[in-house]
């Protein structure tokens, strides 16, 4: 599975949603309805599973799933 697949896949367990509405454009808050409890699951299972450091906060201003997906390449490319 590619990155953004594994990440779509984290966020429909984490905020209980069918995998059709994680779009790319969807937004995690408004779109997701991702909550501040679910943001901060959403960091640490992302952490766990990429062995990145990030935090709920990092979450919260992202525009939508394609952008955290970016933010995600970034953490994996810069631990190396």
């Amino acid at each position: 599975m590619d990155l953004e697949g594994g990440i779509k896949e984290i966020i429909v367990r984490e905020f209980a949603v069918d995998k059709e509405e994680v779009l790319s454009e969807a937004h995690l808050q408004y779109d997701l309805g991702g909550d501040s409890l679910a943001l901060l699951n959403l960091a640490e299972a992302l952490g766990k599973r990429y062995e990145i450091e990030i935090e709920g906060e990092d979450l919260v201003d992202l525009a939508n799933v394609g952008e955290l997906v970016k933010l995600v390449e970034s953490k994996i490319s810069s631990r190396s």
